[in-house]
C-alpha cells in the first residue's frame, strides 16, 4: 500500500510541475527570459506596416454624406476615400455617395471641405469625387498598383474610417483572388480581391495596400453570417472584399469626364452551369452560361437568343441557349461572361458561340448600353443568397458603409419584376 501511495504521490507531483510550467509559460508568454517558442515570431513586420501607414494615411479621407431635408441637412451615411492626384481627385465606392445632396471630406489634419461628384460606375461600385486642388497641396497622393500581381498570402493593409474613426489601420493578407460580388445594378463585379484584414462599416471606399504602399483594391464589402450582425461582434470572422485597382485604372479617364459609366448590356438572366445542374436538366454540356430569361427589346432578344422555360423551385426550366464562348474565349460561368463583356463598350460587336439543341452556332450582336431604369439609384443593395450553381459567389456579403446593410440579385441583367 505504501508503494502505491508513494507512486501516486510522485505522479501527482510530476503532473503538478508540468501544469505549473505550462501555466507559467502561458502567463509570461513568448519572449519571457529563458523561454523560446515558435510563437515568438512576429505576425507581420511592425516597422513596415508603420512605414506604410505614415506615408499613406494622410491621403486617406473621411467621407460624410448628407441628404437635404427641407432647409437643413441630415446625415445619410459615411465612408472612406483616398486622394489619387494633386488635382484633388478622390476615389470611393459608389454605394458610399448614393443619394447624396452634400458630401463633406475630412482630412487627417482636421481640414474639412465639400466635394463634388464627377463620375460614377455603379457596375463596379466606383465613384470619383473632386475637391479644390489647394486642399491636397500638402498631401502625397496614393499610387495605384497592379492588382493582377496580387497573390494569396501577400501583405494587405486597410486604412479607413470604421464607425467614423478616421485613420484606422488593420493588417492581414490577400486571402483569395477572382471572387465575384454584385454591384448596385445587380451585375457581378469580377476579379474581386478577398482579404482577412478587418473591414467594418465606414471602411467602404478606403484603400487596400500592398507592402509597397500601393493601392491594390478599393474596400467595398464584407461577408458575415446573420448571427454575427451585432454591435459587439460585427467584424469577428468576417471576410473583406475589394474592387481591384486595375478596374479603377481602366475606368479612371472616363470617370474624370463627369459621366455615369454604364456597362455593355446583353439583356439576359443566366445561371452558371455545373455538372449537377446540367445533369438535372439533361443538357448537352456541363459548363457555360445557361440563359434563363431574355429581356424584351434587348440585344439578346434582337438576335433571337433563347431562354429556358419555367422550372420547378430554384432550378430553371429546359430549352435555353448555353453561351460557351465570347469572341473565341471560353466562358464557363456568369463571371467569365461578365469579364469578356467588360472588355467592350456599348455599341461594340461580339460573337457568341452558343449551344442550342446540342449544336454549336455563332451569333454576332451589337452590345447595348445598360438601361438607365435598371440602376438602383439611392435604394440600398438587395443582396440575396446565391444559389448552389454559383458557388463562387460569396455568401451574404455586406457593404461596409452606413446606414444599415444590404443583401444583390444573383444574376446579371435581371429582367424587371
Amino acid at each position: 500500500m505504501d508503494g502505491i501511495t508513494k507512486s501516486f504521490a510522485l505522479a501527482v507531483t510530476t503532473l503538478s510541475a508540468a501544469v505549473i510550467f505550462v501555466v507559467a509559460f502561458a502567463w509570461f508568454g513568448p519572449g519571457a527570459s529563458g523561454v523560446t517558442s515558435p510563437a515568438k515570431a512576429a505576425l507581420f513586420d511592425e516597422n513596415l506596416v508603420q512605414s506604410i501607414y505614415q506615408k499613406a494615411s494622410p491621403a486617406v479621407v473621411d467621407i460624410n454624406v448628407d441628404r437635404k431635408v427641407e432647409d437643413a441637412f441630415d446625415r445619410l451615411g459615411f465612408g472612406s476615400g483616398f486622394v489619387i492626384d494633386k488635382e484633388g481627385h478622390i476615389v470611393t465606392n459608389n454605394h458610399v455617395i448614393q443619394g447624396a445632396d452634400r458630401i463633406r471630406i475630412g482630412f487627417q489634419d482636421g481640414t474639412k471641405v465639400e466635394a463634388e461628384i464627377l463620375g460614377t460606375n455603379p457596375a463596379n461600385d466606383l465613384a470619383l469625387l473632386k475637391v479644390p486642388s489647394e486642399a491636397v497641396a500638402n498631401i502625397t497622393p496614393l499610387t495605384l498598383g497592379d492588382s493582377s500581381r496580387a497573390r494569396p498570402g501577400q501583405l494587405a493593409v486597410a486604412i479607413g474610417s470604421p464607425f467614423g474613426l478616421g485613420g484606422s489601420v488593420t493588417v492581414g493578407v490577400i486571402s483569395g483572388l477572382d471572387r465575384t460580388l454584385n454591384s448596385d445594378i445587380s451585375r457581378p463585379i469580377s476579379g474581386v480581391l478577398q482579404t482577412d484584414a478587418l473591414i467594418n462599416p465606414g471602411n467602404s471606399g478606403g484603400p487596400l495596400l500592398n507592402r509597397d504602399g500601393e493601392v491594390v483594391g478599393i474596400n467595398t464589402a464584407i461577408q458575415v453570417s446573420f448571427q454575427q450582425i451585432t454591435p459587439r461582434n460585427l467584424g469577428r470572422g468576417s471576410i473583406g472584399f475589394a474592387v481591384p485597382a486595375n478596374t479603377l485604372a481602366t475606368l479612371l479617364t472616363r470617370l474624370k469626364e463627369n459621366v455615369v459609366i454604364r456597362p455593355p448590356w446583353l439583356g439576359i438572366s443566366a445561371a452558371s452551369l455545373e455538372s449537377l445542374l446540367a445533369e438535372s436538366l439533361d443538357l448537352p454540356v456541363d459548363s457555360g452560361v445557361y440563359i434563363t430569361q431574355v429581356m424584351t427589346g434587348s440585344p439578346a432578344d434582337k438576335v433571337g437568343l433563347v431562354a429556358s422555360g419555367a422550372g420547378q423551385g430554384r432550378l430553371p426550366g429546359k430549352g435555353g441557349d448555353i453561351i460557351v464562348a465570347v469572341d473565341g474565349v471560353p466562358v464557363s460561368a456568369v463571371a467569365d461572361l461578365i469579364v469578356e463583356l467588360n472588355k467592350h463598350l456599348p455599341g461594340d460587336e461580339v460573337t457568341l458561340i452558343v449551344v442550342r439543341d446540342g449544336e454549336e452556332i455563332r451569333i454576332t450582336l451589337a452590345l447595348g448600353e445598360w438601361p438607365e431604369d435598371r440602376e438602383l439609384g439611392s435604394r440600398p443593395r438587395n443582396f440575396q443568397q446565391p444559389g448552389p450553381q454559383d458557388r463562387n459567389l460569396p455568401r451574404q456579403p455586406l457593404t461596409p458603409s452606413t446606414p444599415g446593410f444590404s443583401f444583390p440579385d444573383l444574376f446579371p441583367e435581371k429582367a424587371p419584376r
